[in-house]
């Protein structure tokens, strides 16, 4: 019955977002940030929003799979998941609007501040819904530790959202880790809510592989972000998690790294420089002329590598 919850998201997701389509076409689609490769300029105008379906198919299907698939028990903690994940949802919309309107998003701060505000309530919210799996910290740390993962998800997936089908393939490989590592550990309900990730995400792929036809925008990347987060820690996979997640925490880190590095140079030499070609970091792919197919590729197998040692770690 676990798996009804993963073809149960996977064909609501397919089907939501072919019935959005049509209605995605008459905004006016994605906008193209100028530090991009040039062949990102193809790309505008593509319908964004998609992510819309994600919201929709996984509470759905999550919640059906908790009342049918496991115990009646377990839907306390897969609300709190999908709650959380709503809530993200509902941020992205308002980021990903206010770039359709203006042409230009949130600025980095006050969206910061409102994620950290959302992960610091679902994480108090879920905490008496997860395992104790962090019993070498005290209880603050284990806290404070679990709303930066979060933060760091939510991130992490939403910067490996820059070319198509990356974020969502990921994301399914991460989620059937997090479903297969919380089933050894015997929490059904993450491994239902997990799995309904997984599902959506593969019912997604179907518009969003290369060449995608529909972008998941903000609104997918930070309700995905949360939601697979919420499944690690509920689910008693944090710390396989950081294995898991190790694509995502690359993703991250490079575009840290640039931003700090070329701040350090500019102060000290009066001119930035530049670790990378191109953060985040499957953009320096492109500019050594990879095909993105191939760059998505390559990023899918480092993630299932990366899964696969998480999930067996024990």
């Amino acid at each position: 019955m676990f798996w009804g919850a993963w073809a149960l998201a996977a064909v609501l997701t397919a089907a939501l977002t072919w019935w959005l389509l049509p209605h995605l076409r008459r905004l006016k689609g994605a906008t193209v940030r100028e530090d991009v490769p040039e062949r990102h300029r193809l790309k505008a105008g593509t319908p964004t929003l998609g992510g819309v379906a994600f919201g929709l198919a996984v509470p759905i299907s999550a919640i059906v799979g908790a009342l049918f698939a496991v115990e009646r028990s377990s839907l306390p903690t897969v609300s709190v998941c999908v709650g959380a994940m709503v809530s993200f949802a509902a941020l992205g919309l308002a980021d990903d609007w206010a770039k359709l309107q203006r042409r230009k998003g949130w600025r980095t701060q006050p969206k910061l501040a409102a994620q950290t505000v959302l992960a610091l309530f679902w994480t108090a919210l879920g905490w008496r819904y997860r395992p104790d799996d962090l019993p070498f910290l005290p209880t603050w740390a284990a806290f404070l530790f679990s709303v930066l993962l979060l933060l760091a998800t939510v991130n992490g997936v939403n910067i490996a959202d820059g070319l198509d089908g990356l974020a969502a393939g990921l994301t399914a490989i991460a989620a059937l880790a997090v479903a297969l590592t919380a089933m050894q550990r015997g929490h059904d309900a993450a491994v239902v809510f997990a799995l309904t990730l997984c599902g959506s995400c593969c019912g997604f792929l179907i518009f969003n592989r290369y060449p995608a036809k529909v972008f998941m925008g903000d609104t997918g990347s930070m309700a995905l972000g949360a939601g697979l987060a919420m499944a690690a820690m509920t689910g008693g996979a944090t710390l396989p998690f950081l294995v898991i997640g190790a694509v995502f925490w690359l993703e991250q880190a490079t575009v840290v790294l640039q931003v700090a590095y070329f701040k350090w140079t500019k102060r000290r030499w009066g001119e930035g420089r530049r670790l990378f070609p191109m953060t985040p970091i499957h953009h320096t792919f492109e500019l050594w002329g990879w095909r993105e197919p191939t760059i998505v590729a390559a990023f899918w197998g480092a993630g299932a590598i990366a899964a696969l040692l998480g999930v067996l770690c024990r």
